[in-house]
């Protein structure tokens, strides 16, 4: 058995709602919240859910016991989980005032427009990597199945 894998399963379910949060309002720890609140809230949240949702299923479902992921699936996953982790971290806000243009770079380091751009292409880079690591996941998750039965 793979301990990486079976440690990646048991945490699929916990990791993923508080990553889904996360990259919903988790900015507002470091002070940055704006209209991205509301927007993410219609947009993103609900496809993360059910994307979450279909690959923790098909984790859950696959042959074989103990139930665990393979290494390939591990991976996969614990690069999405990175991915959203800097998504929601780096992603900057707006607001409706002219100092609302907020991020945690410029909250830590002070206002300006070059910070401000930097958390926008840290956070789409971000974004590109919990993509690319969600379709290795899923296309582990349906294409390379862990086996029902252990090699022999």
């Amino acid at each position: 058995m793979n301990t990486l894998g079976r440690q990646t399963l048991l945490w699929m379910i916990p990791v993923n709602l508080l990553l889904v949060a996360w990259v919903w309002f988790g900015r507002i720890l470091f002070g940055v919240g704006g209209w991205f609140l509301l927007i993410l809230l219609v947009t993103v949240v609900p496809v993360l859910l059910v994307a979450l949702l279909l690959s923790t299923i098909l984790a859950f479902t696959q042959g074989g016991r103990p139930r665990s992921l393979t290494r390939l699936q591990a991976v996969a996953q614990l690069v999405t989980w990175v991915g959203l982790f800097v998504l929601g971290a780096f992603m900057p806000d707006f607001g409706d005032t002219e100092d609302s243009q907020l991020s945690l770079l410029t909250q830590v380091f002070g206002y300006s427009d070059a910070l401000y751009d930097l958390s926008f292409l840290i956070s789409l880079a971000g974004g590109v990597v919990a993509i690319a690591g969600y379709a290795l996941l899923l296309g582990a998750l349906t294409i390379a199945r862990r086996p029902t039965t252990a090699p022999a």
